[in-house]
């Protein structure tokens, strides 16, 4: 027995990287996915997006794990999208139970005083707008159902604290804070909890098809290890996070031992936000 038997999660951004690893430890626990990414790049990100193949590789592995899956491309910045294909995915699975919102995005990055208008609304656009889009859809669904439901968003140790030259994500980090604590308010009349997940720096995993840290790098033009070693230095433990461990935090928060926790910030950072 799984500890997500018998439940529906949408979890976005689920091509590679930490979004694969949550779709499979879901799976693992039983749950049936529906599974949602871009599908393409865009010029103004310094790295490639999500793939369609990937999306589909996803898929694949939770397949062999028993899930049944639904896979769908979507920017979440288009919020009639989000919309149809919400209700497509829930309408083929049988409703839906947990949101993991999940895409996102960290370029460009940018000085306040230089960050193109560009810049700032491709990730507000990715990182603020996005989650609440889907959120909103997602809420409606489990409304609908009248079986309550739980949402859990990713945040980051930028939503407590600002880094240099990131003023867009920063900003859009912290307002997950606010969208947050904002929908467990709204939503608990109907059985719905809102948390979120603050995750340190993850080490790129290739099993994962993730590459972030590598990206940054590249366009800061500095080794990746030397890259991985000032992040690791940021945390009290000395150490990067694993996507592992925020999917473990994901599971945890969308099966009955979270039953009781809303509005909750939680860190999964090796002591980052305390340095």
């Amino acid at each position: 027995m799984g500890r997500l038997d018998g439940r529906t999660a949408l979890i976005t951004g689920a091509a590679r990287g930490q979004g694969r690893s949550h779709a499979l430890h879901f799976a693992e626990e039983g749950a049936n996915l529906a599974l949602m990414d871009i599908g393409h790049d865009v010029d103004v990100c310094a790295y490639p997006l999500g793939s369609e193949e990937q999306l589909e590789e996803t898929a694949r592995r939770c397949r062999e794990l028993g899930a049944e899956v639904w896979t769908g491309l979507c920017d979440v910045r288009d919020a009639e999208r989000v919309e149809e294909l919400v209700g497509e995915a829930a309408a083929q699975l049988g409703g839906l139970d947990v949101l993991i919102n999940n895409a996102g995005v960290s370029s460009p990055t940018g000085l306040s005083n230089e960050l193109s208008v560009e810049s700032w609304r491709f990730v507000m656009g990715s990182n603020l707008d996005g989650p609440f889009y889907v959120g909103r859809a997602a809420a409606n669904q489990m409304i609908s159902q009248g079986r309550g439901g739980t949402i859990v968003n990713i945040g980051s140790t930028a939503s407590f604290k600002a880094f240099y030259s990131n003023v867009a994500y920063v900003a859009a980090k912290h307002g997950i804070v606010g969208l947050t604590r904002s929908m467990a308010m709204d939503l608990a009349p109907h059985n719905i909890r809102a948390n979120c997940i603050a995750p340190g720096s993850v080490r790129d995993d290739p099993d994962l098809d993730s590459r972030l840290l590598t990206a940054v790098a590249e366009e800061w033009d500095v080794p990746l290890d030397t890259y991985e070693g000032v992040f690791a230095d940021y945390h009290l433990m000395g150490v990067l996070m694993e996507a592992k461990d925020i999917s473990r935090a994901c599971v945890w928060l969308a099966s009955p031992d979270g039953d009781r926790v809303t509005g909750a910030i939680i860190p999964v950072d090796a002591g980052a936000i305390s340095k």
